[in-house]
């Protein structure tokens, strides 16, 4: 066989035929590295190694490493908050008396306790990612500014049912249930709080809420 047939043969079998990455797949696995590294100790050619995708192709499709690591930690802070909010407005929506609101409180209130621990740290790492990354921050401002206005309107029309008050901010309101989440971050953090002091920190909430009903 003429040598320049087995080059060329040869060269065939190094050059795989290139495909597609799996955005995806990179973007999970950036998340997953970002949350057991942090920020800093997050390596890209882990995640070279993880998923085979190339450099180049990392660099075409985000930019450089922060283009990266603010899509990754974005994309898993939207989605934690929307599967809290959706939650809540599913609930809430289907309310349409004080009473029935009032029962619904402590499943409001579980929903803010359980949710994971690795999911309220992860949204202080992002938050702070965010602060020198202005695309990353662009994007969580605006989905947060539309999942702010879907329980201002949720709102909003409780307030016209005669459920909520009146004299609150829709929106405020809004924005104060989901802090409770980030609250729970002030208390794993205090050295004289246990986990057995949950049921407190339960009833403290419990009260909160009860106090903007009608």
């Amino acid at each position: 066989m003429p040598k320049e047939v087995k080059a060329k043969k040869a060269d065939s079998r190094q050059r795989a035929a290139r495909t597609t990455p799996d955005l995806d797949e990179i973007i999970e696995v950036t998340i997953e590295l970002v949350l057991k590294h942090g920020d800093s100790g997050f390596r890209i050619e882990e995640l070279i190694e993880r998923t085979g995708i190339s450099k180049s192709s990392l660099y075409l499709h985000f930019g450089d490493r922060d283009g990266l690591v603010g899509a990754a930690m974005s994309t898993a802070y939207l989605r934690d908050v929307r599967a809290n909010v959706d939650g809540a407005i599913a609930l809430v929506s289907s309310i349409t008396t004080r009473n029935q609101m009032l029962e619904a409180i402590p499943t409001l209130v579980d929903a803010a306790l359980n949710t994971r621990d690795i999911a309220r740290w992860q949204r202080v790492m992002v938050l702070g990612s965010a602060r020198h990354r202005p695309e990353m921050l662009k994007r969580i401002s605006e989905a947060q500014t539309m999942i702010d206005t879907a329980l201002e309107e949720l709102l909003r029309e409780k307030q016209k049912q005669g459920i909520v008050r009146k004299d609150l901010d829709a929106r405020e309101l809004g924005v104060l249930l989901q802090t409770a989440i980030l609250g729970r971050i002030f208390r794993d953090i205090d050295s004289k709080i246990t986990a057995k002091d949950l049921d407190k920190w339960r009833a403290v909430l419990q009260s909160v809420y009860e106090g903007f009903l009608a």
